[in-house]
């Protein structure tokens, strides 16, 4: 099943390069390409299909009774792509449902599975405290929102999840 998670890191790693280098740059979030896009169903195609390969993979190294978690983190990266429009008010609700669960729900399977794997979150947060006294304004949440948190806080949940994986599957 390791190869299941290989081209799932592979379908979000290759969206998230390219629309990065479409931009010129880091977007607010992935799911802000959304709105980049020539072709918005590819939004959808790569979180299923990120969601789709990664959930049997993610489920046969859960520990005892963590499965639900790594559902739920999987559901919830698909709600992310069924409601893609999160400005919308109905699909911001589904959309914003869908993204606690896929960032809260994979972190807690982290913690549960392969707790060391959270130390991945440690270079979210020195990158976010080194970048933010390079942007001096007269705010520090304004400070805060130029280092494109949400951004940072997908790829920190996403790299824990898959180094929990791969080190569970070793």
């Amino acid at each position: 099943m390791i190869w299941l998670v290989i081209l799932s890191m592979l379908v979000i790693a290759a969206y998230t390069a390219a629309v990065c280098v479409k931009q010129g740059g880091v977007p607010a979030s992935i799911s802000a390409t959304f709105y980049k896009l020539e072709h918005k169903h590819w939004f959808m195609v790569t979180t299923w299909f990120t969601a789709g390969l990664l959930m049997p993979a993610i489920l046969e190294v859960s520990k005892s009774d963590t499965e639900f978690l790594a559902f739920l983190s999987c559901i919830g990266m698909l709600m992310v792509g069924a409601a893609p429009n999160f400005k919308d008010e109905f699909e911001g609700k589904v959309h914003t449902a869908g993204a606690i669960l896929c960032i809260a729900g994979s972190q807690l399977w982290v913690a549960c599975n392969c707790p060391w794997c959270l130390t991945v979150w440690l270079a979210y947060i020195i990158y976010t405290l080194a970048m933010m006294p390079r942007h001096v304004s007269d705010s520090i949440i304004t400070d805060f929102l130029r280092t494109k948190p949400m951004f940072w806080i997908e790829i920190a949940a996403l790299s824990a999840t898959y180094a929990s994986i791969l080190v569970a599957g070793l």
